[in-house]
């Protein structure tokens, strides 16, 4: 029994096996199956992709020649306007240009006709100064009195330019005389504010320094130097002789020589340099006409500073003369007042009396008129309006103001 059991149980156990088996071979044989389907799909698919891939290239490569040619034609007829549109553009440019350039020719040739004729007066105004400039020279040369003119001419120019008013702030060729009797011409005295004064003489020296600066030779030139700078010495001595600065009232302690020409000038303070300062000690101040008309102008400074401050002062001194009319004015008008509010208080007292109080004497004569009384004027009814209007007024207080 043991054994028929043992058997069947084998039987079933290698059916089940022989089953397993069975059914893993088919598993098999289907997996194998669909592993060759899928490398058979894989191989269409590549194949697809690859047709559809050269099929994409040929219509680009179809796509690109159609494009180059429409881009040909189109570049040829854009070309073709493009190039008379500039055309044209250009030329309604070019147009108005054109007719500049005629006209600026035009103008040109005009300009220059007119430009040569300009020249040409101008050379021959230049010729004509010349030639005076020459004749003047010569006659500053050999005329000393024509040389002091001329530089009387320039410091009368330069004391206009300067604003200083004639009479009041420099007077010209002031008389005076010294200790001895002696009579003092200074050419200009400026007046200062505060009763000061300077002296300004001019010094022309010229004749040298017109030979020098004419020379071309260097010995000449330096001979005709030192002669003009000993001219200048001369006149600063002649100049400090005199004595200005102590005879004439008021004067500061210096004078002013002045020397017209502004290259005499330099000329001879830059090759002395001791000039100045030697002229200094003689208490003379050697100016040039740039120099000069700064201390003209600071002149006029001063006398535009002192004129403000003596306005100052009269403003103040007018502005305290009607402060005390005001002043007065004032009590006066306080004193008015005064007398007004009297005067009212009093015509007050005399109008209740005559029309308003008790037993005033409007009443008692309109009393009259009851008992037959009957006069041949009447009282004037400004009067009697008046009279009833205050009654009224002392009828409408409170008992306590009444």
């Amino acid at each position: 029994m043991f054994s028929l059991i043992l058997v069947a149980t084998l039987a079933g156990l290698a059916g089940f096996a022989a089953g397993l088996l069975y059914e893993r071979s088919r598993g098999a044989k289907a997996l194998q199956t669909a592993r060759a389907e899928a490398v058979a799909a894989t191989a269409r698919l590549e194949a697809e992709r690859t047709h559809l891939a050269g099929e994409q290239q040929r219509a680009a490569d179809a796509l690109r020649v159609e494009f180059r040619a429409m881009a040909h034609d189109l570049a040829q007829t854009e070309s073709g306007q493009l190039r008379r549109l500039h055309r044209e553009q250009l030329e309604g440019l070019l147009a108005p240009l054109g007719e500049d350039i005629d006209r600026f020719r035009r103008q040109y040739a005009a300009g220059t006709a007119a430009t040569e004729q300009h020249i040409k007066d101008l050379m021959e105004q230049t010729a004509a100064v010349s030639r005076e400039a020459a004749e003047l020279a010569h006659a500053l040369r050999s005329q000393s009195k024509l040389q002091g003119d001329w530089g009387e001419a320039v410091l009368s120019n330069l004391l206009e330019a300067s604003g200083l008013t004639p009479g009041r702030d420099f007077v010209v060729q002031a008389r005076s005389r010294d200790a001895e009797g002696r009579e003092l011409i200074p050419d200009v005295v400026v007046h200062l504010p505060g009763g000061r004064a300077v002296v300004v003489d001019s010094k022309v020296s010229l004749t040298a320094f017109t030979a020098y600066a004419a020379s071309e030779d260097a010995d000449e030139r330096r001979t005709q130097l030192r002669a003009h700078i000993d001219s200048v010495r001369r006149h600063v001595g002649e100049l400090s002789a005199k004595q200005y600065d102590k005879r004439v009232e008021g004067a500061i302690g210096y004078v002013l020589m002045f020397i017209p020409s502004e290259a005499a000038y330099i000329a001879a303070v830059e090759n002395d340099r001791l000039l100045a300062t030697d002229a200094y000690r003689g208490h003379v101040i050697l100016l040039n006409p740039t120099n000069l008309l700064m201390a003209l102008q600071l002149a006029y400074n001063l006398w535009q500073a002192e004129l403000q401050s003596q306005s100052v002062r009269e403003i103040y001194e007018s502005a305290e003369k009607l402060y005390n009319k005001f002043v007065g004015f004032a009590r006066n008008f306080t004193k008015v007042g005064e007398g007004i509010r009297r005067l009212e208080t009093t015509y007050d007292e005399a109008f209740r009396q005559l029309a308003t109080g008790n037993g005033n004497i409007v009443r008692q004569l309109e009393g009259w008129k009851k008992k037959g009384f009957n006069p041949s004027v009447k009282i004037p009814e400004e009067l009697l309006a008046e009279a009833e209007r205050r009654e009224t007024i002392e009828l409408k207080k409170p008992e306590t103001e009444q």
